[in-house]
């Protein structure tokens, strides 16, 4: 059983109650051998009023240390049943991942290339840091994008409108659920008979148990190492495709040579090497250097735009901007 030991004011409460307690315990000993000069049989008089008021006092004095006890532990209680209902939740979000949307975006949600889709499209990844941002206000601005997505889908691109008045078919708790799993992609939750660990650990497990019995497909991953662009990169700007690939660059910008790079949501990335500013001509682009800084963290370069921070080392980002600085 835990308690909240940060409140002082109560725990200095607490323990004067309990010296109360252990001083009326004396008393009470004390009092109950009868004295020399006192009759023998029921007390009466003044003694009896006082073993009365030591009892009354006591018997108050443990009902206020016990109901101190509860307060004390209540905080505690009230974040254990929250955590536990958000568990809850994720699991349900976690089945659901797992029967709609691993297909498209991976079984630990790294993204995947959509099935049967012409011209190739690659869903985005969703384990990405910037889907589970720490400060309180972002986090709440993340929920509403993710729950707004799922319900109402991207136009323009394969996502579907999942939420039942966009004419999809989740009702809004199961949506809310499948936004909380995703929201805490790196919390570790107990989910069924599986060991404890990460949300996205457990969603790749039950995945995994349906594609060995059957029942589910691997998702595909977009090839590109067979393509004859590919043939003439260094190895960062290989490496840079694959961080493009893995972070789904695609999803929002059209990328050349990047199978399933067709995304509209920011600008087209074809001649990108050739401008001497990006990010709506915020920020000067003279070099690979520049580029692989606005990759890395393009909101401390333009606070407020669209462009996610995308938990990239600096050697990705780095990477990444070798092969984007080649499209002339």
């Amino acid at each position: 059983m835990n308690f909240d030991f940060s409140n002082i004011p109560a725990l200095i409460l607490a323990g004067a109650l309990v010296l109360l307690l252990v001083g009326l315990l004396v008393y009470a000993a004390r009092a109950s051998r009868p004295g020399a000069d006192l009759p023998s049989g029921p007390p009466t008089g003044v003694v009896a009023m006082e073993r009365k008021v030591a009892a009354t006092t006591f018997l108050i004095a443990a009902m206020a240390l016990l109901f101190l006890g509860y307060g004390l532990r209540e905080p505690t209680r009230q974040v254990e049943a929250q955590d536990s209902l958000l568990d809850i939740s994720i699991g349900r979000g976690i089945t659901q991942y797992a029967t709609l949307c691993y297909s498209c975006h991976g079984q630990s949600g790294q993204g995947a290339q959509v099935p049967d889709a012409q011209p190739v499209r690659v869903a985005p990844a969703l384990n990405r840091p910037d889907m589970r941002p720490t400060d309180a206000d972002e986090r709440k601005k993340r929920f509403d994008f993710i729950f707004k997505t799922i319900q109402r889908g991207r136009p323009g691109t394969p996502m579907p409108a999942w939420g039942q008045s966009d004419g999809g078919a989740l009702f809004d708790e199961q949506m809310n659920e499948l936004t909380l799993m995703i929201l805490n992609g790196d919390r570790e939750i107990t989910f069924g008979d599986q060991p404890r660990a990460t949300v996205w650990k457990q969603v790749e497990t039950l995945v995994t148990q349906e594609i060995e019995a059957g029942t589910a497909k691997m998702p595909l991953q977009p090839q590109v190492e067979n393509q004859p662009f590919y043939a003439d990169l260094t190895d960062p700007q290989k490496q840079g495709v694959r961080v493009i690939l893995q972070k789904s660059c695609g999803g929002c910008h059209a990328i050349p040579n990047i199978p399933g790079a067709a995304g509209n949501v920011g600008p087209s990335l074809a001649g990108v090497g050739s401008r001497d500013r990006i990010a709506g001509g915020a920020i000067p682009n003279t070099s690979v250097d520049d580029l692989a800084k606005w990759i890395q963290n393009p909101q401390a370069l333009k606070p407020g735009t669209a462009m996610p921070n995308l938990g990239l080392t600096a050697e990705e980002a780095r990477n990444a901007a070798e092969y984007l600085s080649t499209l002339k």
